[in-house]
């Protein structure tokens, strides 16, 4: 339905996520009413943001969901939106809240089939004072609250395939040590990169004359609670 990668400040690079920002002081939350759903059933949700700000962009990463309809206002258009089969991508400038229509593809609960990411499009908002936001979602279901940002994240790295230089980037939901470790198809461990890294977006660069192969390996990154793996392709 559409390729919506998103751009609310000018900084992003296509399909990629290169770009460097200052550190977040805050979260942008978006209010969504959580609840179970009936696999079939055909729904709206509104995503409302907390507070005023000039703009956001982010993933919406859909478990069991399939978006079949953007309900367009003044302010929020269809364009502003990407769909995927796995995910809805958002970029909007000013507008506080959309609404968007699910199918359900299982029965489940809203804040379990519904999570930001930025494997798309990175998440992040601006506030009215051009400060850099993160963006989490706050599922409210009458007595509680339960707040869910981005978590834990290996990116794709880019370019892929690459000939020289290529970066991975990777979101940490906290400041801690990562180590990233590339292998060859055989498991022959090539580089290993550790270091400490700041809450939010990072990204770590490799250069081909640390490989000495090419063709197709593995790229892994380890913290203290979590890991993750990734294909990559170097070419000649």
């Amino acid at each position: 339905m559409g390729v919506k990668i998103g751009d609310v400040n000018n900084t992003a690079i296509a399909n990629s996520l290169m770009s460097t920002d200052d550190r977040s002081t805050s979260t942008l939350l978006f209010d969504v009413q959580d609840r179970m759903v009936k696999a079939g059933e055909v729904f709206e949700v509104t995503f409302k943001g907390a507070e005023k700000v000039q703009g956001y962009q982010f993933t919406l990463n859909l478990a069991g969901l399939e978006v079949t309809d953007i309900l367009e206002t003044d302010g929020v258009k269809r364009d502003n939106f990407g769909v995927f089969a796995d995910a809805l991508t958002t970029s909007v400038d000013g507008a506080g809240e959309f609404t968007v229509k699910f199918r359900a593809s299982r029965p489940g609960r809203l804040s379990e089939m519904l999570g930001v990411s930025s494997r798309i499009t990175r998440a992040e908002a601006y506030g009215l004072t051009n400060d850099r936001k993160d963006v989490a979602l706050r599922f409210n279901n009458g007595t509680t609250s339960t707040i869910a940002g981005v978590g834990f994240e290996l990116y794709q790295n880019q370019p892929n395939p690459f000939v020289n230089k290529t970066l991975v980037g990777f979101h940490l939901p906290e400041a801690t040590e990562a180590t990233l470790t590339v292998y060859d198809e055989t498991g022959r461990m090539l580089v290993t990169q550790k270091g400490q890294f700041g809450k939010g977006y990072n990204a770590i660069a490799i250069d081909r004359a640390l490989l000495n192969t090419t063709g197709v390996m593995y790229y892994k990154l380890e913290t203290a609670t979590d890991a993750a793996t990734k294909k990559m392709i170097q070419t000649k």
